[in-house]
């Protein structure tokens, strides 16, 4: 376990230079924001201005810092991901790497991992965090320091903790469904190196092109389509058949006190309604073609080159 652990702090090490860049970003935003900006949004539906409520504005800036830092992090990972799986044969390291009492699965894992779990988790929180930080400015900026003060911390603190984990959880169930995708892309660049990612999009699009015009068969898109949906759906918003819970729209700014007190019902349903979706042949197909990939990945480690 420590052994792994160390990976885990490799991966922090080479990487937190850009990570610490991009988990300033949401926050210097924020300060700008409510520093220099305006609180003024719209409510109401015949196009007058319905002010916002402080606890609409401090709301608002939460999320939007969170969920910009959780997308930036998500969205670096992925932009690295391939190059991961080539990173120790480029820096001509893989040969210390393989001469360590090190197993190839913790090898493989430990970047995985961090990369595509621990870290958008890390930025979640941390954006969370500075967005309740920085409603102090949005907030005192519209109404006044006293305002953020007299928020009711009480229910405002537990519905944010709450949608952190919801969103942590479905950061990691959007990943599994995805692992096909990222995996295979990773498995691709570490046998093909350069060539890999070039290679999968070509076959993709190639073969989902061939497929259709001959055959008539819309096999890959459905798949592609499937897998995205099902990601999007484990992320948040997992119930959109229409029934049950599945949502809240905020059409008055007397209306946010309100959807604050059903924020926590609402995110404990959702997360219900996204482990559900696990129990299907999809998910078992997904994690199968993720398994394969990492197979691929884990023997060409074994391998060395």
């Amino acid at each position: 376990m420590q052994t792994f652990k160390t990976l885990l702090l490799r991966e922090w090490m080479q990487h937190q230079r850009g990570w610490l860049v991009l988990l300033a970003l949401p926050l210097l935003l924020v300060l700008g924001f409510g520093l220099f900006g305006e609180v003024h949004l719209d409510l109401r539906d015949d196009g007058g201005v319905d002010a916002v409520p402080p606890l609409g504005v401090a709301m608002v800036t939460i999320l939007g810092a969170g969920g910009l830092s959780l997308v930036l992090a998500w969205m670096a990972a992925l932009l690295q991901a391939p190059g991961l799986a080539r990173r120790d044969v480029q820096d001509r390291s893989i040969e210390f790497w393989l001469s360590l009492p090190i197993s190839h699965t913790q090898g493989v894992g430990a970047p995985l991992l961090m990369h595509l779990v621990l870290w958008p988790w890390i930025a979640l929180l941390a954006g969370l965090a500075a967005g309740t930080l920085g409603s102090l400015l949005t907030v005192a900026q519209a109404y006044g320091p006293g305002a953020w003060f007299a928020l009711p911390w009480t229910a405002l603190l537990p519905a944010v903790a709450l949608l952190a984990l919801r969103l942590m959880l479905g950061t990691l169930l959007a990943t599994l469904w995805l692992s096909p995708l990222i995996l295979g892309t990773m498995a691709a660049s570490a046998w093909l190196k350069r060539w890999g990612l070039p290679v999968v999009v070509g076959a993709v699009i190639g073969g989902g092109l061939l497929l259709e015009r001959l055959y008539g068969m819309t096999w890959i898109w459905d798949t592609l389509r499937l897998l995205g949906t099902r990601a999007s759906q484990a992320l948040m918003v997992a119930d959109r058949s229409g029934d049950g819970p599945h949502g809240f729209v905020i059409e008055h700014g007397d209306e946010i006190a309100g959807a604050l007190s059903a924020m926590p019902g609402w995110l404990l349903h959702d997360a219900g309604q996204a482990l559900l979706l696990l129990a299907s042949p999809a998910f078992a197909a997904a994690l199968a073609g993720g398994a394969l990939a990492f197979g691929a990945l884990w023997l060409r480690r074994a391998r060395g080159a």
